[in-house]
């Protein structure tokens, strides 16, 4: 028989010399500080006052232990794993300051740094048990799952100690694997001391065990996170849930949800939308409205539009909250509302409540903070952007009554988008389609198949909410005059103006743009180029421009709130990215008679008439530089023959991505689905399926 390994614990604080009274003193506050700003906001709080407490004793590891700590809790990043090494350094046998290096450096995607870090600190060729079971540990908290997993069940095959399993246990529960941690501690259940944390471990799975076994009998419960199980079946719980009907001509009151007000297309998509059901709300009600519903009140909710605490990088969250505030339209901000527990809630039924105890983190989010609100606030209509925003809204809307939901997609879905993807996605949408009252929508019929191929959701299910774009002014700002201006004097022998909006983000590939403006040179050494937009590759443009010398034939405007004004400067508008929805940009482009050129990315050739007002390229994924290059001379040289395809390019794009069919389509979305009198089908509110370009 093995010795039991809680003999062999490795000590995981650090030997230290005797400290003060004082300093005594400071340790415990700062413990009790730590110990109770487990929640983000909480620890923002708290922040200032360890920093001023902490302050006088920073040379003392300890110290700089717990407000490090204290720092992680409240959520900063900023030269964390700098402060986390430094600290190391001075105590290199500290392994909870190990574990602290580690989950950091997965947390800013370094894995195989942290890795490498476990590597040396508690080598896989240990033989030592002890320390073989803090590397199980460490590795599990660094999440390298598959490692941690096999290395626990080795020593559990290999030492009878019940630390072990009961360890094992707790952590496969923390990831929501309830029916294998079950299955590891049920061995040494009986044997667990009476009212012991070990003891009241193993109770809790097997009551969760038997409880959702009714949910997913047959073994269906291995390997699966039981949050997920548990959301899935807390949405089915409305499967059959009656709406009343309502009368066509009652008006409607919709809350428009969202993630951020930051400078995308998506938000600016919703900021218009808000702005125009909020213009027709306040048309008095005897004057005639032709629009199939009237919106009666209009409000925004977003996740966040504050910058986080204690950031120095400004991310823009609030780039269109000025314009919600100027037409008035009332915004909450998520973030900031109270978070009420489901035990402090109104839910009726027994079995509903206990799903809800048990919930994938953002939906968990979504039920303790916007239910609250929706409940008390109620809306005809949530519409829910994005798939993270229906990831932690649609289950708070369900939970608060709203006959209607929107779950608004706004590209390709996260299947294809593998950065966006989580397992929560397929079962969430799945158990949505089974709920009355709960529409599909996306922005083009390009990502529409692609969610319902993924989905295995009938494609009659999906409608198309084309953008509505307004008419563009073409006036500028003093800035955006000047800035062109000097570009003009400096490039007074152009014959052509190549120019794009987007944001120098990874997914609008703004490298490849730099690179076709290069190439473009080659062949027309007089072209210039515009690109208006910022984002975090902007440092990184310039530096590609410089070494592409292209700097002296480029303009880099930043953000404007002008870009008609850019576009009227353009001869083609280029569009290089990797994933899109419909993009906004090519729609604005077409507004103006620009021809555009881009990938065939979402809904992109939707936007535009092929070889008559743009053309689309071959390959989303490897675009051929030459083809771009062949596709921009000629939309700019057919334009330049023939200025009537500007006006066919202005006709469609007002006409199919107006602000009048964008309102009535999405109106129509407002009416409750419910049976017809002649029939048992849903309602027509033409679906994909019925969709003409």
């Amino acid at each position: 028989m093995n010795p039991p390994l809680i003999a062999e614990r490795v000590d995981l604080t650090e030997k230290r010399d005797v400290v003060s009274p004082e300093l005594q003193a400071v340790h415990a506050e700062l413990e009790e500080i730590v110990a109770t700003s487990g929640r983000v906001q909480v620890a923002q709080e708290n922040l200032p006052r360890a920093q001023a407490l902490a302050r006088g004793y920073m040379a003392d590891s300890k110290v700089r232990f717990l407000l490090l700590r204290l720092k992680e809790s409240a959520g900063l990043n900023e030269g964390m794993a700098e402060q986390w090494a430094t600290l190391l350094q001075e105590c290199p046998d500290d392994l909870q300051i190990v574990r602290y290096c580690a989950t950091r450096l997965v947390k800013e995607r370094h894995v195989d740094e942290a890795l490498s870090l476990v590597e040396r600190h508690l080598p896989e060729s240990t033989q030592n048990p002890a320390r073989l079971f803090a590397r199980a540990k460490l590795l599990s908290d660094i999440r390298a799952h598959e490692q941690s997993d096999a290395l626990f069940r080795r020593l559990i095959s290999e030492h009878l100690d019940r630390n072990i399993r009961v360890e094992f246990a707790k952590r496969l529960r923390k990831r929501g694997l309830l029916a294998d941690a079950f299955e590891v501690i049920s061995p040494v259940a009986k044997q667990l001391a009476p009212g012991s944390k070990a003891a009241e471990l193993a109770e809790g799975l097997a009551s969760d065990y038997a409880f959702y076994q009714r949910y997913e009998p047959g073994g269906r419960l291995a390997g699966k996170d039981v949050r997920i199980v548990s959301m899935k079946h807390a949405i089915l719980h409305f499967r059959d849930r009656h709406i009343a009907e309502q009368p066509p001509e009652k008006p409607v009151s919709v809350a428009l949800v969202t993630g951020s007000l930051g400078p995308g297309g998506a938000e600016r998509q919703l900021t218009r939308l808000a702005g125009e059901l909020t213009r027709m709300a306040d048309v008095p009600e005897q004057q005639p409205v032709t629009m199939l519903k009237r919106p009666e009140k209009v409000e925004v909710l977003v996740k966040a539009h504050s910058e986080p605490a204690g950031s120095n990088k400004k991310q823009g969250l609030d780039f269109f909250l000025p314009v919600l505030v100027k037409a008035q339209i009332p915004v909450t901000e998520i973030n900031k509302l109270p978070a009420i527990s489901v035990s402090h809630q109104s839910v009726p039924d027994g079995n509903l409540g206990r799903l809800l105890e048990q919930l994938p983190p953002p939906v968990h989010y979504g039920v303790t903070r916007l239910a609250p609100v929706l409940r008390a606030n109620p809306f005809d209509v949530v519409s829910l952007w994005q798939d993270g925003t229906c990831l932690f809204g649609a289950l708070a809307a369900l939970l608060a009554g709203a006959p209607t939901i929107h779950l608004v997609f706004r590209g390709l879905p996260p299947n294809i988008r593998k950065d966006r993807f989580r397992e929560e996605y397929p079962e969430l949408y799945q158990a949505l389609a089974q709920v009355p009252g709960v529409y599909f929508v996306s922005n083009s019929r390009t990502a529409a198949e692609a969610y319902a191929d993924w989905l295995g959701i009938p494609i009659v299910r999906f409608h198309v909410l084309y953008n509505g774009v307004p008419d563009l002014a073409t006036d500028a700002s003093p800035t955006d005059k000047q800035k062109w201006k000097a570009f003009q004097a400096s490039t007074t022998d152009a014959t052509e103006t190549i120019g794009g909006v987007f944001r120098l983000e990874p997914d609008k590939r703004p490298q490849l743009w730099i690179k076709l403006a290069a190439l473009y040179l080659k062949r027309r050494p007089q072209a210039r180029f515009v690109i208006v937009g910022d984002g975090r590759l902007h440092d990184n443009i310039v530096a590609l421009a410089d070494e592409m010398k292209v700097t002296d034939r480029l303009l880099l405007v930043g953000l404007s709130n002008h870009v008609g004004y850019w576009y009227s400067q353009m001869d083609a508008s280029v569009l290089l990215s990797r994933y899109e929805g419909l993009p906004n940009v090519l729609i604005e482009a077409q507004l103006l008679g620009v021809p555009v050129v881009s990938t065939p990315a979402g809904g992109a050739g939707e936007c535009f008439v092929e070889n008559v007002t743009g053309h689309l390229l071959s390959d989303v994924e490897h675009p051929d530089l030459n083809e771009a290059c062949d596709k921009v001379l000629s939309m700019v040289d057919q334009v330049r023959a023939d200025e009537s395809l500007r006006e066919q390019s202005r006709h469609r794009a007002q006409t199919l991505f107006s602000l009048d069919a964008m309102l009535s389509k999405f109106l129509a979305l407002c009416i409750p689905v419910m049976p017809t009198s002649e029939n048992d089908e849903r309602m027509d509110m033409t679906p994909l399926c019925r969709m003409t370009a």
